[in-house]
């Protein structure tokens, strides 16, 4: 997330957060932190789902930034770590009375009512509980010229809003194009909220549209708000590192890791460059020995002309505060070590090339083989089949009433719920990464198909299937094991019941 973009993510918090009451924090995964906000009378969930409480994520440390409020909580570990205890005992029941950001930094911090220590986040850190709040930032940061910006990579030292990706995307643009996209950023209102999707994961998130017309393979969505554009863009880093896609962290240290070894092998370009041009010093020391005998050795001057191997003078720009004769020593100092750096890049190139090449055969093989499983991570344990679809979501069918309370209590709000309508039948749970998961046809008819063939319509030709987030399904208090109300149904779905479907059970 973009200091530009945070920007107004900032102010939207700032108006929404006050009043509202700490419930509990989490720690759900490592560099993961949320916390439940009770939201005060009168003022609603921004996503509209007319939930009281909403749950504030944010990222720290490695990986890409997030923070967005969304209704739905992550997954939690069984038991709460240490630091999550403490922040509890600091935050829990109090208000907050006030948000102070450093948008310039990405930093956020929650004034809290009453006594007791404030809570800044940051994304380079873990929350801290802080005394006493930053002061509030008065009027706009200094933005540099463009010329600046585009003539000095480490631009964002001075002034960390104009982070290195933000500079490379002025520099690829025309000087007139970059010159108005800039002029855009500056401005005190964003232009709109827009979301940057690399092969349909999110991507970047600004407050201006970059061109009118996408690349291949990119896509930008706008948003009417920075809160519901922040929540689509944290909501698959979020949940789907926390509630189940293991693949998630890996595959963000694999990008990372990229990153790294383009950044080392552009470094070390430069730094061949540079030992190469100590290597071109040699020639000159030569020629300055070559020609010793009838030079003053002790004389300080800036340059010198001296007669080359074809006889064409040649002229040598020297160190006025050193001999001559210490200009020579000089110049063969130089390119001994051009010579003694040359040999240690090639070295390091090779090693990083050899990297190269084993990072993208990691990126472009099979995935490892993981030991099957039929009920993986919170479903340890719970007496159900697994299914894979077509589309590669994972099924869960419980196996009795008992498993189908237990899929069912362990499933993720925004999971999939199906069972067959009019009659008993088998619990049915699809797997969503995150809230904003969608899912094919093809495998929402397959896992419908799952769940007739487990019930009282198994030898009909057809069954009708009802869908539902888990969320709105729940158990009904003293009824018999497995009876259920569902509170909103997304539809129901009429499916042929077909055997064939068996084949989609993993091993296990």
């Amino acid at each position: 997330m973009e200091a530009v973009f945070f920007r107004f993510l900032a102010r939207e918090l700032a108006a929404l957060l006050p009043g509202c009451r700490v419930e509990k924090v989490f720690l759900p995964a490592q560099n993961v932190f949320s916390m439940a906000l009770y939201l005060p009378p009168g003022r609603e969930a921004p996503d509209g789902s007319g939930k009281k409480t909403v749950y504030l994520h944010a990222r720290y440390g490695t990986g890409r930034f997030f923070l967005f409020l969304s209704p739905q909580k992550t997954v939690q570990p069984e038991r709460a770590p240490a630091a999550a205890m403490r922040l509890r005992k600091h935050l829990r029941g109090r208000r907050v009375a006030g948000v102070v950001a450093d948008w310039q930094n990405r930093r956020l911090a929650l004034v809290m009512a009453g006594e007791g220590p404030h809570l800044l986040l940051d994304p380079k850190s873990f929350p801290q509980l802080c005394d006493a709040p930053p002061p509030p930032q008065e009027g706009e940061p200094d933005w540099p010229q463009p010329d600046a910006i585009l003539s000095d990579p480490d631009i964002w030292r001075p002034h960390p809003q104009l982070s290195p990706a933000l500079r490379r995307r002025l520099a690829a643009l025309p000087q007139e194009q970059a010159a108005a996209v800039y002029a855009r950023l500056r401005a005190p209102e964003a232009e709109g909220y827009f979301l940057e999707y690399a092969k349909g994961e999110p991507d970047a998130l600004w407050p201006v549209r970059w061109a009118e017309k996408d690349k291949p393979g990119r896509e930008t969505r706008a948003f009417p708000s920075a809160l519901a554009a922040a929540a689509a863009f944290g909501e698959p880093l979020a949940f789907g590192e926390v509630s189940g896609r293991q693949d998630a962290p890996q595959a963000a240290a694999a990008t990372a890791a990229a990153r790294r070894l383009s950044r080392a092998l552009v470094k070390l370009a430069a730094d061949e460059a540079r030992m190469r041009e100590f290597l071109a010093r040699r020639p000159q020391a030569d020629l300055l020995a070559a020609n010793l005998h009838a030079l003053d050795k002790q004389a300080k001057i800036p340059h010198l002309f001296l007669p080359g191997p074809d006889g064409v003078p040649v002229a040598l720009e020297l160190d006025p505060s050193l001999t001559v004769v210490r200009n020579m020593q000089k110049l063969y100092d130089l390119a001994a070590k051009g010579e003694r750096g040359l040999a240690a890049i090639a070295r390091r190139r090779q090693d990083l090339q050899g990297g190269k090449k084993d990072l993208q055969s990691r990126q472009r093989g099979a995935p490892t083989a993981q030991p099957p499983r039929p009920a993986p991570g919170p479903f340890e344990g719970v007496a159900a089949n697994a299914y894979r679809t077509s589309d590669g979501f994972l099924v869960l069918r419980g196996k009795n009433a008992k498993a189908g309370e237990s899929l069912l209590r362990k499933a993720n709000p925004f999971d999939l719920w199906f069972h067959v309508a009019g009659g008993p039948g088998a619990h049915v749970i699809l797997r969503r990464d995150h809230p904003r998961r969608e899912v094919p046809r093809e495998s929402l008819l397959q896992a419908a198909g799952l769940a007739a063939l487990a019930s009282f319509a198994s030898g009909a030709g057809a069954a009708e299937v009802m869908l539902a987030k888990a969320g709105d399904v729940r158990r009904i208090k003293g009824a018999a094991t497995g009876k259920v109300a569902v509170g909103a149904l997304l539809e129901t779905l009429r499916v042929d019941v077909d055997p064939a479907l068996e084949n989609l059970r993993q091993p296990g």
